[in-house]
């Protein structure tokens, strides 16, 4: 048996840096803390062919994790770190992930609206603005939102995340638009309004498809589903899904609605899938649900945004949910 190539080891470590900043550069794109300095200094990283390939392979592995996590065990911290540079090479030039390797390519493209949004959150973040007129913005955690206000008309375009958004009686009709719907503000009259917009189910939402939930807290507002639907006037405390799981007018708490302005997460009976978005907004890092009957569950309960771990450690106790950790921020539960 002969003795190891000393001239090996360099490239080794070569290639364990290398399949390393791979995957730090997919975590910071989708963690929503991601900057256009940020994008373009990934293009510059991405301009070595390896590295290039490193980034696309660590993109479609990131991609592919949901699917392959609910039809088996979780992977283990070593078969993560054994994903090294030549390995995903060699997966390249097999074709075994082009799929993943077209998607990822697209990753800046499909992220550049909230990247350039002219309003945006990091996770855990919470901002209030201003606008001219007396318009007042609240966004929550990562959260996106551009915004024209001209004598032409008020319109908004809700990239990603959650807006509060309170209209005064003076000025003209607000738009505002998520996804396939957008709803309007009746000019001349004070409305409040919540929307909250999430990726499609499905191929639609890895190409940058849109749901949204509008909710009317005061006054009244008009959402339009969809061009050429029929438009529903909302009052307050009446709400609106827009998307395949689509319901038609129903009754919220508004106490309770938007809670994250207070410094709280209130879920009634809710899928444990839309409670883990909510979390993922504002703790480092992505919890990941690794079964369809663990994302099915229903929590009940009043949390501080302040303190998700905490969140997390009850939500996983009262449902009895087993958990891995993989590193410091990825955590699956089943």
């Amino acid at each position: 048996m002969s003795a190891p190539d000393p001239q090996d080891r360099p490239s080794a470590d070569r290639d364990r840096r290398v399949a390393q900043e791979a995957h730090a550069w997919v975590v910071r794109l989708t963690s929503g803390a991601a900057t256009r300095e940020d994008a373009e200094a990934l293009a510059a990283w991405r301009s070595d062919p390896e590295q290039d390939a490193a980034f696309r392979a660590a993109a479609g592995l990131w991609k592919q994790a949901g699917h392959a996590l609910a039809g088996s065990a979780p992977a283990s911290r070593g078969d993560l770190q054994a994903m090294t540079r030549r390995r995903m090479l060699r997966r390249v030039a097999a074709g075994g992930i082009a799929s993943a390797s077209l998607a990822a390519s697209a990753t800046l493209a499909l992220r550049w609206p909230v990247l350039n949004a002219a309003y945006r959150t990091g996770t855990g973040e919470i901002r209030t603005v201003a606008l001219s007129g007396g318009i007042r913005i609240e966004l929550d955690a990562e959260t996106a939102l551009d915004a024209r206000l001209d004598d032409e008309g008020h319109d908004m375009v809700l990239h990603a995340g959650s807006v509060a958004v309170t209209v005064p009686a003076s000025g003209a009709a607000l738009t505002l638009g998520a996804g396939q719907g957008r709803l309007v503000t009746e000019p001349g009259r004070p409305a409040e309004f919540i929307v909250r917009c999430r990726p499609s189910e499905g191929l639609s939402g890895w190409v940058g498809g849109l749901d949204a939930d509008m909710a009317c807290l005061s006054g009244a507002i008009t959402v339009v589903p969809a061009a050429g639907a029929q438009p529903t006037r909302l009052t307050a405390g009446e709400e609106i899904r827009i998307g395949p799981d689509a319901r038609g007018v129903h009754p919220i708490d508004v106490a309770h609605a938007a809670a994250w302005r207070r410094g709280l997460l209130v879920f009634r009976d809710t899928p444990l899938s839309e409670v883990v978005d909510d979390l993922n907004r504002y703790r480092p890092g992505r919890i990941v649900l690794a079964s369809s009957a663990a994302a099915a569950r229903r929590v009940t309960g009043i949390f501080h945004l302040a303190r998700p771990e905490e969140a997390l450690r009850s939500i996983r106790t009262a449902l009895a949910l087993s958990e891995v950790r993989l590193g410091d921020r990825l955590v699956v539960l089943r």
